[in-house]
């Protein structure tokens, strides 16, 4: 029912008017309603230089406000008596308001005052924002809707700015250019303002309250966060749970960072697939560019949100679980290699000077100041750049009214959120973040027209209003609405940007329609069901946005320990626009990608997304995990380390240039080009900052005219051999038409492969006069358009897997053994999702062409390869349980071994389980590691065994670190005290134990720390001033079990990581090792073993006294014993070493003793007379430093002196006798320990 207003109360409030202006011609409006010119006295003018700030007391000198003339009708501005009539209607709700919308929620808010009242219908505890206030909001509201852009404002000819002179005027307020907040005042000029009009007034405020209280309210923020949330649950109990329980905190992974974690610096450039200094668009005003230039030397800081942002000394019990990061900023780079690096959000650590990409690609901030600020987030070169042209110093500079004739907010748009204003005087102004936001909802929404679609603002909402508010209809005008202010167009599909909490935009404007203003009767109308067709599929998967970008779409780190970045070669937008090509508008006749089935309802959604995952889980193998568009050497000898170069023909024992087509579809063969030359892209991840260390040179075709014989490789030399007759696993030893090569998301391969896809959607479609995706491209003659840089590629190479999948999966059928992959898909949903053995035969099916051995199907690849099929399936189970949220049973046949080319070993799946929760099995050891000392080093004892037997039930881990959204289990130590580990009690067993902030760790003969199966995370990790003595007891690295399903990694984890943190030399680690503690790196079956020992960063140092250090074993390559890395040091006294030894980016490891170095081999004596035979290698500055000491006599080491070290005796001395002992006693460990204490002291 529509709202009826007292026509009495408003004759007597307009007579009240007109006798005000009546007596008090002369006087001027404050700030807030500005409506002449003002002086002020000189005093006041000796005090204040700047124009004064919006949200002044009312107490402060004698200005009085001067209320608008009644008969002022202009254009863009609203009468003062219509604000007037919506202020007052909305004082009679402000209770409410101000418990709804002016509330933060409690994680976030800013005030220690408690809610009494929370109006929130979805039960999120909450508190009064301190940052955006009822009061300040309407007082912006005034000036901006009843002065408009124009108001309170200085002109250089007509009221010029200078320091004795602070108030604006409102001289320009009629112009015609001049804009205003919409409060129906159309209506008021033509005489038509009624009930109507005030609904209208009342709609458009409340469409955009709802868009900021999901922008900046609910954070009680000014500047935007690095891993913003784009939405949330509240049935969860990541937000304080229900019920008013605040006691749970908020996790981490609700956050947009990768696996939950990192939060790379550079999203400070751009987040959520936008990069705001770089943004491509009109930005024009009268054919006139507006946008902000970019300069490379600004440098700011955003406020420090005092509950998100990490402060240093802060516990992280105000909300969180485990730190989020620090504010953004953005500054240039003050030499090679400042790179600002990322975030780690479990061990609170700053991992700087390393090139980590955002999910925008960016590595460095230069320029990147222009992130999101205000009450609407406002952000970008051009939004900005707007706000200054009107308001800002550019306004004046051109001779129009400027509100801030002083600022540029190009230069220093930190001012909007009241920070980096000592430029300006040290002057606030608290109302620009309410300012920037209305002159964004001004410019962008209420003047949005889209000539294409028909849409334009002012006229839907008249319709809306005019409809009665039907709530079919509101939910469409908000969604439009939530589109145009945060994409810019109107339709849901016209671009594939996320409009994040768009369910909590929908359900703020309801509840202030319907339930505060009580407009319109929609609130009670039904919902129709909802509908799983492509559309719905698409908005489920925005709203699964930054779990995807965070978990999926994640590569792996070469210089940083295999930690996950943002793939830069495979994006969340692209993933979108060719999912929306292949399943929407389809991939060639009648090929779609399969996710959704209408006719199927929900269950037909639940079978796309069970395609999808699968998809995916091979996508993540294949291409994503390595950043890779094509192809790259994977197969080598491991005996000698080399690579052939004809692995371009094919790899694991295939020949794609003989893959052609069955007899019935031979005609879509690409022919082999004799006479291609063509050469593998090269990631822009794989060159250097991000990779550096050596490389396989990349796939490329030549004739044998040109290239007899392309040779290979050689890894530990880094030798290129153009002239070695050199075959790979096929026997080729020449690379002439070997252009087909893997490319793509799935790394499509193969002559028939690229034949099919060029037939369908290439330029033989087009030839022959069928549609075609891309009639331009040939994809025979050049297969590399899949991956050239042009920005076009980012969705060719998605189309091409997903092509690929649609004909050799989707299209599946075995005849034989009447085996169809839609069907065995939807009974795999039927069955409760947990038959295993489904996802195993999907992935054979991808890799050979049948989904049983022997294969059936002609296409059958003739080799053994199944690569990845323990990290595809376990992908595949990680995404539907802890990414899509699918209610999957228990596993059938959680160590079943995958299917291999000798055989099948599936079993047929169990009954499912209903109605209970998956469980794990209990973790299966392996038994048979053993530790191998190596010849002719002294055995070293130890009291606790290297892997540990299993004599009770072992805990449950949750899902590995590297898994999605969830974490391994973590013991953190970060108290400053001392933690001993000496028995079974006190030992850890599926455990990972992280020790920060000057605590110290002392492992003693009996104690063990072993990690859970399947995690990159280390089993320990000391960083920011922790210390480490061993002097007893073990360390083993995470186990890579290929049979344990909700591990994703095939790699061994490291044994003991002794970092930094924060990149500063005072902050560095330190550990020392004696005789009886052994460091073990995770064995790998079928991937790299772990590393033993791991040294990082300035300032952490290693000694070694004794001790074991063993490097994990693995198929593909061995763990290193000891691995030191940018400018850290490791001093060896003593003690044992298998596996070799890498030196790497600055870092130094020096030996004492009598040693001598042969290219690779290090060999010699320490002075306990134990021998050193171990391979060391070194790159990028790293250095080997052979010293001998007093106690020794040495023919071949150098005398070397390294400070706070033994020096070279001058003479000869005689060798000290060191007899049979091997342990220390307390004393000695004591003295240690005290010197350790006291060396960190000393840094700290």
């Amino acid at each position: 029912m529509m709202m009826r207003y007292n026509h009495r109360r408003l004759l007597i409030s307009l007579a009240a008017i007109e006798v005000f202006f009546a007596i008090f011609p002369l006087f001027i409006l404050p700030p807030l309603a500005s409506s002449s010119s003002s002086t002020t006295t000189d005093n006041e003018a000796s005090q204040q230089e700047y124009p004064s700030p919006l949200f002044e007391e009312t107490n402060k000198g004698n200005q009085q406000q001067q209320k608008q003339s009644t008969n002022r009708r202009t254009q863009g501005i609203a009468p003062l008596n219509i604000f007037l009539l919506l202020k007052d209607h909305f004082n009679l709700h402000r209770p409410q308001l101000e418990n709804f919308v002016f509330q933060s929620l409690r994680p976030f808010s800013t005030t220690n005052t408690d809610n009494v009242i929370n109006y929130s219908t979805a039960g999120k505890p909450t508190l009064p924002s301190r940052m955006y206030t009822y009061d300040d909001f309407f007082n912006t509201l005034q000036t901006m809707a009843v002065d408009g852009t124009f108001g309170n404002s200085f002109h250089r000819e007509t009221n010029p700015w200078r320091t004795d002179k602070v108030m604006g005027n409102n001289e320009y307020v009629k112009d015609e250019s001049n804009s205003a907040f919409y409060l129906s005042q159309d209506l008021s000029d033509s005489g038509d303002f009624n009930e109507e009009g005030m609904t209208l007034a009342i709609v458009n405020t409340c469409a955009f309250l709802a868009n900021v209280m999901v922008e900046s309210i609910q954070f009680d923020a000014c500047d935007e966060w690095n891993g913003m949330m784009t939405g949330f649950d509240p049935t969860t109990d990541g937000w304080g749970g229900v019920n008013n329980d605040d006691d749970k905190p908020i996790k981490l992974n609700e956050l947009s960072a990768v696996n939950g974690r990192y939060f790379p610096a550079s999203n400070a450039c751009g987040q959520n697939g936008r990069l705001y200094q770089e943004e491509d668009g009109d930005c024009s005003i009268n054919d006139v560019d507006v946008s902000c230039p970019v300069d490379p030397l600004m440098d700011m800081r955003a406020t420090v949100h005092p509950k998100y942002n990490y402060i240093p000394g802060k516990t992280v019990s105000e909300g969180f679980r485990n730190q989020p990061p620090p504010e953004f900023a953005c500054g240039k780079k003050d030499y090679e290699g400042d790179y600002p690096g990322y975030w780690d959000g479990y061990t609170a650590e700053f991992v700087q000077d390393v090139a980590y990409p955002g999910a925008n690609g960016r590595i460095d901030v230069e320029g990147c100041c222009f992130w999101g600020r205000g009450a609407l987030q406002t952000k970008g070169t051009c939004a900005l750049g707007k706000f200054n042209y009107y308001f800002g110093k550019r306004a004046y500079d051109e001779d129009r009214p400027a509100r801030y004739p002083t600022v540029d907010f190009c230069k220093i748009p930190s001012v909007l959120c009241n920070t980096n204003v000592a430029q300006y005087g040290g002057v606030v102004y608290p109302e620009l973040r309410w300012m920037v936001a209305f002159h964004q909802w001004i410019e962008g929404v209420q003047s949005y027209s889209n000539d294409d679609t028909k849409w334009e603002y002012l006229p839907q909402l008249k319709l809306l209003v005019g409809k009665g508010l039907l709530k079919s209809d509101v939910r469409i005008f908000i969604d439009k609405v939530s589109s145009v202010l945060t994409r810019g167009c109107d339709e849901y599909f016209c671009s594939p940007h996320t409009i994040n909490f768009l369910e909590q935009r929908r359900d703020n404007f309801e509840t202030l329609i319907y339930d505060i203003f009580k407009l319109g009767n929609g609130r009670f109308e039904p919902e129709p069901p909802p509908f799983y067709d492509y559309e719905y599929a698409e908005k489920w998967l925005h709203l699964k946005r930054p779990k995807i970008e965070g978990n999926i779409l994640t590569s792996k780190h070469h210089e940083l320990g295999r930690v996950q970045y943002y793939s830069q070669a495979y994006r969340f937008l692209p993933f979108i626009s060719a999912l929306r090509t292949t399943a929407k508008y389809g991939a060639g006749d009648g090929r779609y990608f399969f996710v959704a089935d209408p006719g199927e309802g929900l269950r037909g959604f639940n079978a796309g997304l069970v395609n999808l995952a699968a998809f995916l889980a091979n996508a993540m193998a294949e291409s994503i995990d390595h950043d890779s568009c094509e192809e790259f050497h994977w197969e080598k000898d491991i005996a000698t380390g080399r690579y052939a170069i004809s692995n371009s023909c094919g790899q694991n024992g295939r020949n794609y240039g003989t893959e052609s087509c069955p007899p019935w579809q031979s005609f879509m063969t690409c022919p082999a080009a004799t006479d291609a030359e063509l050469q593998a892209s090269i990631p822009e991840t794989s060159e250097p900052p991000f990779r550096l260390g050596p490389k396989p040179p990349p796939f490329q075709c030549m004739p044998k005219s040109n290239l007899p014989s392309s040779g290979f490789w050689e890894e530990p030399t880094n030798t290129l051999d153009n002239n070695a007759n050199y075959p790979n696993s096929y026997g080729r030893t020449d690379v002439e038409g070997c252009s087909f090569w893997g490319r793509g998301v799935l790394h499509t391969r193969g002559t028939c492969n690229f034949g099919k896809f060029n037939f369908h959607v290439g330029a033989r479609a087009a030839a022959q006069n069928r549609p075609s995706l891309y009639p331009d491209l040939d994809f025979c003659s050049d297969p590399g358009l899949i991956c050239s840089d042009e920005e076009r590629t980012m969705d060719i190479r998605w189309v091409v897997g997903m092509f690929e999948w649609i004909d050799r999966v989707q299209d599946y059928y075995d005849s034989a053994l009447d085996w169809n992959y839609m069907r065995e898909l939807y009974k795999y949903v039927d069955g409760g999702m947990s038959d295993d053995s489904f996802i195993d035969k999907v992935n054979l099916i991808l890799a050979r062409g049948c989904h049983l051995y022997p294969c059936s199907s002609y296409f059958a690849v003739e080799s053994d390869r199944f690569l990845y099929s323990n990290e595809k399936r376990t992908n595949f189970r990680n995404i539907l349980k802890l990414l899509f949220e699918l209610p999957l049973s228990e596993a059938s046949s959680p160590n079943t071994p995958a299917a291999s080319g000798g055989g099948s070993s599936f079993v047929q799946p169990s009954e499912p389980v209903v109605n209970r929760p998956p469980t794990k099995p209990p973790t299966v050891r392996p038994t048979t590691v053993q530790l191998q000392t190596p010849s002719p080093v002294k055995s070293v004892t130890t009291n606790a065994p290297t892997i540990l037997p299993v004599t009770a039930e072992p805990t449950t881990p949750r899902v590995p670190t590297g898994s999605p959204i969830e974490l391994s289990d973590i013991t953190q130590w970060n108290d400053g005290e001392t933690h001993v580990i000496n028995s079974k009690e006190t030992s850890f067993l599926d455990e990972s134990i992280v020790v920060t902030r000057g605590t110290t760790f002392l492992l003693e003969p009996g104690g063990y720390v072993e990690a859970p199966l399947n995690t990159n995370w280390p089993a320990v990790r000391l960083s920011i001033g922790s210390m480490f003595a061993g002097t007893g007891g073990a360390i083993n690295g995470s186990y890579a079990d290929p049979s344990f399903l909700e591990g994703e990694y095939a790699d061994g984890g490291d044994g003991l990581h002794i970092n930094n943190g924060q990149s500063s030399d005072v902050t560095g680690s330190k550990g020392s090792f004696f005789d009886g503690v052994v460091i073990v790196g995770g064995d790998a079956p079928i991937g790299v073993g772990g590393n033993a020992l791991y040294v990082n960063g300035f300032g952490s140092e290693a000694k070694i006294y004794g001790g074991s250090f063993v490097g994990g074993k693995g198929a593909k390559d061995n763990g290193y014993s000891i691995l030191v890395q940018n400018s850290a040091k490791v001093h060896v006294y003593s003690g044992s070493f298998d596996g070799e030894i890498k030196v790497d980016r600055s870092a130094e490891i020096i030996f004492y003793g009598c040693f001598k170095r042969d290219r690779l081999q290090v060999s010699g004596t320490f002075p306990d007379e134990t021998y050193l035979d171990v391979s060391i290698r070194t790159s990028y500055g790293g250095e080997i430093t052979l010293t001998a000491v007093s106690e020794q006599e040495c023919e071949t080491a150098p005398s070397m002196s390294p400070t706070n070290f033994p020096t070279v005796s001058p003479r000869p001395t005689p060798k000290y006798n060191h007899g049979d002992r091997k342990t220390l006693s307390f004393v000695e460990i004591s003295l240690s320990l005290a010197s350790m204490l006291l060396f960190g002291l000393f840094w700290i």
